[in-house]
C-alpha cells in the first residue's frame, strides 16, 4: 500500500514540476520570442542615398602644346611652379617674325603719316618740291633723246665703216649696179642673196646719212630710234649671211689662205659693231621710254598737289592704313603662337620637352600640362540602375580613403553626362560633384567615398523594406492582431520613399504602433 502511495505520489510531483515548467516558459521564453519576432511601426527620418566611388580632379586641367612647329629657346618654368594667368610658360625661335613685326609697325606709320599728309592738304613745300621734279625730269628726257640722237649717229659711223671699209673688201664694185663676191660660195642661192642685199644695203646706207641731218632733241624721237633700229637690223641680217659663205670658203689659186683670213678677221669685226651699235640703241631707246615715264609720273604729281587730296584718295589711303595694321595683327597672331602662355592661374604638373628640342604641331606630345589653382571637383561613374535616383543640385557626403571615414566633406552634383561611358561591360554615366568648400587637404588624383542623398522625408511611418512581402504588385505585411498568442493576419499597404538605410515609408495599411511580424 505504501508503494502504491509512493508511487502515485512522485507522479503527482512530476506532473506539477512539468506545469509549473510550461507556465514559466510560456510567460517568460514565450513572450520574448513573441517580442523578439516583432517590429512596431513608428515614425522618423527614411533617407534614399547613392553609393559611388571617383576620384578627384581639379576643375581647370589642361595639356599645353604649341600651334605651329620649331625649336624651343627657353622654358620659364619648371614642375610645381605656380603660374598665373598669361604667364609665359614656354617659347619657340621667333627672331624672324619679331622683324616682321617691326616691319609691319613701320609700314602702318608711313601710310598713317601719307593719310595725315593728304588729310592736312599740300603745302607750299611740297609743291615747290614737285615742280622741281619735273624740271629734273624734262632735263633728265633731253638729255635721253640727245643720247638717242648720239646713239644713232655712232650706229651709223659703225654700219658705214663696217660694210663700206672691211665687208666691202670681199666684193668687185661693192657700191656699183652690180657688186660681186670675189669667192664663190657653196651655195649659188645665198651668193646671189649677198650680192643682192649688198645693192640694197647700199641705198640704206645712203638714206640714213642723209637723215642724220634731219636728227633733232625735238624731232619725233620714236621715229628716229625705229627707224635705226630698222636699218642696223637689215646689216646684221647681211653680216650673218656673209659669215655663212665666208666660212664655208676653201683656198685655191684664186684664193690664197690669206685672203680667208683677211676676210674673216675683217668680217668679224664688222658684225661686233654691229652688234654693239644695236645694244647701244636699245639702252638708248630703254633709257628715253624710262625718261618719259619719270617726267609723266612727275607732272601727274605735281598736278594732283595742286589740286589738293580728293575724298577717293583719302579713302584709298585709310584703306592702305586698314591693310597695314590688318598686317600688324597677323604677325602679332604668329608670333603669339610661338609663346605658350598659362590660360589661367594653376601649377604645373608636367614638362614633356627641354631647351633645344624640336617640336612639331603634328606631333600630338603636350609641351605643359596644368591643373588649376584651389579648386577641385570629384569625376565618379555611376551605374544606370542609380543614375535616375540622382540629379543636379544633390548634396554629397564625401570621405577620402587618404584621411579615413571620420574626416567628411561636403559637396554638390554639378553635372552629369547624357551619354553613357561602357566599364566593364556596364553602362554608366560620368557624374561631377563640386566641393562646397576650398580644403588645402584637397588634392588631386586621391580616392573619394561619395554618398549622394537623392531623396529624404523627416516624420513619416516606416518598416524595415525586409518585412514587405510582394505578390503580383500586392505589397502586404503580417500584422500581429494578439500579441499574446501571435495571431497575424496579411494586410495590404501603399509605400512611398524606400531608403537606402534598410526603411520604407508606409502611406496607408499601418499605423504609428502596430506591430508586424518580423521576417
Amino acid at each position: 500500500m505504501k508503494k502504491i502511495f509512493s508511487k502515485h505520489k512522485k507522479k503527482t510531483i512530476f506532473l506539477i514540476a512539468v506545469i509549473i515548467f510550461l507556465g514559466i516558459y510560456f510567460i517568460f521564453i514565450g513572450n520574448k520570442k513573441t517580442q523578439a519576432d516583432t517590429i512596431t511601426v513608428q515614425r522618423g527620418p527614411v533617407v534614399s542615398e547613392v553609393s559611388v566611388t571617383g576620384k578627384v580632379v581639379p576643375v581647370k586641367n589642361i595639356d599645353l602644346a604649341f600651334e605651329t612647329g620649331g625649336r624651343i629657346t627657353n622654358i620659364y618654368v619648371k614642375v610645381g611652379s605656380r603660374v598665373d594667368v598669361g604667364q609665359a610658360l614656354m617659347k619657340l625661335s621667333n627672331g624672324d617674325l619679331e622683324a616682321q613685326v617691326a616691319q609691319a609697325e613701320a609700314s602702318v606709320r608711313v601710310q598713317r603719316a601719307k593719310l595725315d599728309s593728304l588729310t592736312s592738304g599740300t603745302r607750299q613745300e611740297e609743291i615747290t618740291l614737285k615742280e622741281t621734279a619735273v624740271s629734273n625730269a624734262e632735263t633728265a628726257l633731253s638729255d635721253a633723246k640727245k643720247g638717242i640722237i648720239t646713239s644713232i649717229r655712232q650706229a651709223y659711223t659703225s654700219a658705214d665703216d663696217g660694210v663700206r671699209n672691211k665687208i666691202d673688201q670681199m666684193f668687185i664694185d661693192p657700191q656699183g649696179q652690180s657688186p660681186r663676191l670675189k669667192f664663190t660660195a657653196n651655195s649659188e642661192q645665198l651668193q646671189s642673196e649677198i650680192q643682192s642685199m649688198r645693192l640694197k644695203i647700199e641705198s640704206t646706207l645712203t638714206s640714213w646719212e642723209g637723215s642724220l641731218s634731219l636728227l633733232s632733241v625735238g624731232g619725233n624721237t620714236s621715229q628716229y630710234i625705229n627707224e635705226a633700229k630698222s636699218d642696223l637690223t637689215i646689216i646684221r641680217s647681211f653680216g650673218d649671211k656673209l659669215s655663212l659663205a665666208v666660212n664655208s670658203i676653201t683656198q685655191n689659186a684664186q684664193t690664197t689662205q690669206s685672203n680667208i683670213d683677211s676676210w674673216k678677221s675683217a668680217l668679224s669685226t664688222a658684225r661686233t659693231g654691229f652688234d654693239a651699235s644695236l645694244s647701244s640703241l636699245v639702252t638708248a631707246e630703254t633709257s628715253y621710254n624710262t625718261s618719259q615715264s619719270a617726267l609723266s609720273t612727275a607732272k601727274d604729281n605735281l598736278a594732283l598737289a595742286r589740286a589738293g587730296s580728293t575724298s577717293q584718295q583719302i579713302s584709298e589711303q585709310e584703306a592702305q592704313v586698314t591693310q597695314a595694321e590688318a598686317n600688324v595683327s597677323y604677325y602679332k597672331s604668329q608670333l603669339s603662337k610661338t609663346i605658350l602662355r598659362a590660360p589661367f592661374s594653376g601649377t604645373i604638373t608636367k614638362i614633356n620637352f627641354v631647351e633645344g628640342d624640336i617640336v612639331s604641331p603634328t606631333v600630338s606630345i603636350p609641351a605643359v600640362s596644368l591643373i588649376g589653382a584651389g579648386k577641385f571637383e570629384i569625376e565618379a561613374y555611376i551605374t544606370e540602375s542609380d543614375i535616375a535616383k540622382v540629379k543636379i543640385g544633390d548634396t554629397a557626403s564625401v570621405t577620402l580613403d587618404a584621411y579615413g571615414k571620420d574626416v567628411i566633406f561636403s559637396a554638390k552634383v554639378t553635372k552629369t553626362d547624357l551619354s553613357e561611358t561602357i566599364l566593364d561591360g556596364v553602362a554608366t554615366y560620368k557624374t561631377t560633384f563640386q566641393f562646397d568648400s576650398e580644403d588645402e587637404r584637397i588634392l588631386s588624383g586621391l580616392t573619394a567615398n561619395v554618398d549622394i542623398l537623392s531623396d529624404k522625408k523627416e516624420n513619416v511611418l516606416y518598416i524595415p523594406s525586409r518585412n514587405i512581402y510582394t505578390d503580383g504588385g500586392v505589397k502586404t505585411v503580417k500584422l500581429i492582431t494578439d500579441s499574446q498568442s501571435g495571431t497575424t493576419k496579411d494586410v495590404e499597404i501603399q509605400t512611398g520613399l524606400r531608403g537606402s538605410d534598410g526603411r520604407t515609408e508606409i502611406i496607408a495599411g499601418l499605423k504609428e504602433g502596430d506591430k508586424i511580424l518580423k521576417d
